[in-house]
């Protein structure tokens, strides 16, 4: 954080100014995408036609600032009663391609959660609303503002008329709340192409330090996921006749957590896991 005493100056001097210029600008458009009700948890025609919208959206600002965009198709989504619906597109943008500059990537999301005021909100989710200083909204922070402060500083640069020191890629997707639908397909499709040359990958949806410190968390590896399934034989057997010769398989998967295998996949580990129900009950209860 630079103190109002000793501002930064040069090129990063004249960002700061004009984002400061233009702050109302930003904050608008910031309430423009959070009245769009992009929920893609409840499975409902009208919302999917908000998510849609909210795509279109993105890909107008992303197409201002000069970037090429593809929207790509990501199909349908086939849901436990039988629905089919409709999944957002999902965008890829670029801009730049010297070369002899890096390739940073952002990926976001523009998806949100449901939200009702009756939940407990004290305003309307879907009202950006600005109480002591501190922006409301859903999707503010997850992740609508942090996707719209990577286009505002690229749109910062183009209206200094300075050039960017990066090859700068979007990865938009509007399914991510609900288990980003249809994106690992893709982006095995396009390794070869749209990421072969991207260097850094950012994704601003993480956590600050404190209130006013930003923070910058690095080396972030994902998620591994396992699941261990043991199986018993196919019929019923008489447990005093054969309990001491046939392994039971709640025993066995016991001894697979006792196990140093076990000790090596639970907590802590620097990066979040997913497990079978019993692997979680017997590290959480």
């Amino acid at each position: 954080m630079f103190s109002p005493s000793s501002p930064p100056s040069g090129l990063l001097g004249k960002v700061f100014q004009y984002i400061d210029l233009h702050q109302n600008e930003f904050v608008q458009i910031l309430k423009e995408w959070v009245a769009v009700e992009s929920d893609s948890v409840q499975p409902v025609p009208r919302l999917r036609q908000e998510l849609f919208r909210m795509m279109a959206l993105a890909m107008d600002k992303l197409r201002g600032l000069g970037a090429s965009v593809d929207s790509v198709d990501a199909g349908f989504q086939q849901l436990p009663d039988g629905q089919t619906l409709p999944v957002p597109p999902i965008i890829l943008a670029e801009l730049g391609s010297d070369p002899k500059k890096p390739t940073v990537c952002f990926y976001g999301h523009l998806d949100v959660q449901p939200a009702r005021q009756e939940d407990g909100w004290l305003t309307d989710p879907y009202t950006l609303t600005e109480v002591d200083g501190k922006l409301y909204g859903r999707g503010a922070t997850d992740n609508k503002g942090p996707v719209l402060a990577w286009i505002n500083a690229v749109s910062t640069f183009r209206a200094l008329g300075e050039d960017l020191p990066v090859n700068v890629k979007f990865i938009i997707e509007g399914m991510e709340e609900a288990g980003s639908v249809a994106l690992e397909e893709m982006v095995g499709r396009e390794k070869d192409r749209f990421f072969s040359n991207v260097d850094y990958v950012v994704i601003s949806d993480n956590l600050w330090i404190s209130g006013g410190k930003p923070a910058l968390t690095y080396g972030t590896r994902g998620n591994s996921y396992f699941r261990v399934e043991v199986k018993c034989r196919d019929q019923d057997f008489h447990s005093g006749t054969f309990g001491g010769i046939l392994h039971e398989p709640m025993a066995d998967l016991v001894a697979l957590l006792a196990s140093p295998l076990a000790s090596w996949l639970a907590f802590p580990w620097p990066w979040h896991h997913q497990c079978s129900w019993a692997t979680c009950r017997d590290h959480l209860y």
